[in-house]
């Protein structure tokens, strides 16, 4: 019986797939499928310290915003035990037509606390050419737990400004 349902479902799943069929000039016929594919990076990498890897892709994505992720994890080679040191995730939201965004961060250190940030950035000024423009930026951190207890907190406001000659 559980064949039975497995085999209707694919076959329903075929079938729902569209596809469109096209006739070029010496009568062949092609078919095309479209497909949305999301852009993702995985990083990976060994050193004299450890083994470390990240992979980042985008969340969600139209016309106007961009949510954007990250997840990393991280081994030092003196450590026992396969459990990560070190691990982390981020996420990036931007606002395509005005440039602005904001963006959410932890990172966690075995025996040693957590790590968060959290920051935002205004795009007051673009010139219509892009060779110009004025930024206003905030951000915020603080480390949570570890030997030293809980930080004090770091926070800033920026203006910057950018020029292409």
């Amino acid at each position: 019986m559980k064949v039975f349902v497995f085999v209707a479902f694919c076959l329903a799943v075929a079938a729902a797939v569209p596809i469109e069929v096209f006739e070029d000039e010496d009568g062949q016929e092609y078919y095309l499928v479209p497909v949305s594919r999301g852009k993702r990076q995985t990083k990976w990498g060994i050193s004299n310290s450890g083994a470390g890897v990240s992979h980042t892709g985008t969340l969600f994505q139209n016309d106007h915003h961009q949510l954007d992720g990250t997840a990393s994890a991280a081994k030092n080679f003196p450590s026992h035990g396969l459990r990560p040191d070190q691990i982390g995730g981020r996420l990036d939201y931007t606002h395509t037509p005005s440039g602005s965004g904001a963006f959410i961060q932890a990172d966690r250190t075995r025996n040693w606390g957590t790590d968060v940030a959290a920051g935002g950035k205004y795009n007051i000024y673009t010139s219509p050419k892009k060779d110009f423009g004025v930024d206003a930026t905030a951000q915020y951190q603080r480390h949570f737990g570890g030997p030293g207890g809980a930080g004090r907190p770091d926070a800033g406001v920026f203006l910057n400004a950018h020029a292409d000659f």
